[in-house]
C-alpha cells in the first residue's frame, strides 16, 4: 500500500510504527510533489482498515481515494481555512464513525489557516475525541500557530531526490532519458514529472512553437494565445475524464453500501468540491508551466548572447525574462485570472525571435522530455 510513497522510507517508517498505537494528531510537513498527500491517505487507510492497513480491502481504496465515509479531507475554500470550515471539521469529529472504528480528518495546506480558525482548532485538540485523528498537511509547518505544532506529533517529508523522481517515472513506462529529463526539471516533485513526462509535453512544445513564431504584432500574439489555450485544454481533458469516472465510481459505491441521505449528500459534495479545486489547480499549474517553457527558450537565448551574439539580443532576452516573471507574480498570487488576456498581454511583450540574433534557443534538457 505504501509502495506509492517513494523516496520516504523514514516517513513511512513513523507513520506505519504509529498506525499500530496513533496518536490524536499529527503535522506531515513537506513540500507539494513529496508524497505527503499520499502518506497521509495511506495512513488514514491503515487507521479505517479491519486489517490495519492491509491495501487491498475496499476501506483501504476508498480511503486512498478519499471516497471513504469515516475519511474526511479538507482544503481551504479560498485564500484561507475559515472558521466555518473548522466548525464544519469539529462536527465531522465529534460525530461516531459510520463504518470503521476510527474517523479520521486530513487538513492540507493547514499553514492557511486563520488565526480564528487555528484557534478554533487548537481548543479541539486539547480536548480531542477519543476515535477521531487529525492529520494536519503543510509545506510551511512554522507558519502554524505555535501551540498547534505543540499539539501534534511531527513526521518530516523532504525534497525528492532526482534519482528516485527518475526511477518512479521509468517504473510507470517513461523512457529512461524522458525521465531524467523530467526528473531535474521538476525540482523534486514527482507530481510535476509525471505531467512532464506526460501531458504537459504537449504543451511544453506548442508554447516553444508559438516562442518561435512572434513577430512583435498583437495579431501574432492573440494567435499564439488562442494555440496555447487549445492546447491548455487538450492537455487537461485527461483529468476531466478521469474526474467523471472517479464519480461514477462513488456513485456505484453509495447504491452498493445503502448510504443515509445525509451521508451520501455529504460524500458527492465533498468529491465534487474536491475535483473543481483539483481541476482549478491543474489548469493554474499547467498555466505557470507555459510560463517556464517561455523562460526556458529566453534563458537558451541569453546563454546563446553571452557566446558571442549581438549584444541586443541579450537585451531582448532579459526584456521576456522579466515579462515572463510579472506573468507568474499574477498566476502566483491566486487572484481570478483572464486567461486569455494573460497570455496576449504576455505573448506582445515578447520579442520576436528575430531579434534573438539568429540563436534558435535549444531549450536540450525541456526538449528531452517532448520526445
Amino acid at each position: 500500500m505504501w509502495d506509492g510513497v517513494i523516496g520516504q522510507e523514514q516517513a513511512v517508517a513513523r507513520l506505519r510504527r504509529a498506525a499500530e498505537r496513533p496518536s490524536h494528531a499529527y503535522l506531515l510537513a513537506g513540500p507539494r510533489g513529496s508524497g505527503v498527500l499520499e502518506a497521509a491517505r495511506c495512513f488514514a487507510a491503515a487507521l479505517v482498515c479491519p486489517d490495519g492497513g492491509c491495501g487491498a480491502c475496499n476501506a483501504c481504496r476508498r480511503a486512498r481515494s478519499a471516497r471513504h465515509p469515516d475519511v474526511i479531507e479538507v482544503e481551504p475554500a479560498g485564500t484561507f481555512v475559515v472558521v466555518d470550515q473548522v466548525e464544519e471539521m469539529m462536527k465531522e469529529a465529534f460525530t461516531s464513525p459510520f463504518e470503521a472504528e476510527r474517523k479520521v480528518i486530513v487538513l492540507t495546506e493547514a499553514d492557511r489557516m486563520n488565526e480564528p480558525a487555528a484557534n478554533k482548532l487548537l481548543k479541539t485538540l486539547e480536548e480531542p475525541p477519543a476515535r477521531t485523528h487529525f492529520l494536519l498537511l503543510s509545506e510551511a509547518p512554522d507558519e502554524l500557530l505555535p501551540t498547534v505544532r505543540s499539539r501534534c506529533q511531527r513526521i518530516d517529508f523532504a525534497a525528492l531526490a532526482d534519482a528516485d523522481v527518475a526511477a518512479a517515472l521509468v517504473a510507470g513506462g517513461v523512457p529512461a532519458e524522458a525521465a531524467a529529463a523530467a526528473a531535474r526539471l521538476a525540482s523534486g516533485r514527482l507530481d510535476r514529472a509525471l505531467a512532464l513526462a506526460g501531458p504537459w509535453s504537449g504543451l511544453r512544445a506548442a508554447v516553444l512553437e508559438v516562442a518561435a513564431s512572434l513577430d512583435g504584432s498583437g495579431g501574432a500574439a492573440a494567435l499564439g494565445a488562442e494555440a496555447i489555450q487549445a492546447v491548455l485544454t487538450d492537455t487537461l481533458a485527461g483529468l476531466e475524464r478521469a474526474q467523471k469516472q472517479e464519480a461514477k465510481a462513488l456513485e456505484v459505491e453509495l447504491t452498493e453500501a445503502g448510504y443515509p441521505d445525509r451521508l451520501a449528500r455529504r460524500l458527492r459534495r465533498d468529491l465534487e468540491q474536491r475535483q473543481q479545486r483539483a481541476a482549478r489547480r491543474a489548469r493554474t499549474d499547467a498555466l505557470a508551466e507555459v510560463v517556464t517553457a517561455l523562460e526556458w527558450y529566453y534563458r537558451d537565448a541569453l546563454v546563446a548572447g553571452a557566446g558571442g551574439a549581438p549584444a541586443s539580443s541579450s537585451g531582448s532576452a532579459l526584456a521576456a525574462l522579466d515579462a515572463c516573471a510579472q506573468a507568474r507574480q499574477v498566476i502566483v498570487a491566486r487572484t481570478a485570472i483572464n486567461e486569455a488576456l494573460l497570455l496576449e498581454h504576455l505573448l506582445v511583450s515578447l520579442p520576436p525571435a528575430t531579434n534573438l540574433g539568429g540563436t534558435r534557443p535549444s531549450s536540450s534538457v525541456g526538449r528531452a522530455v517532448l520526445s
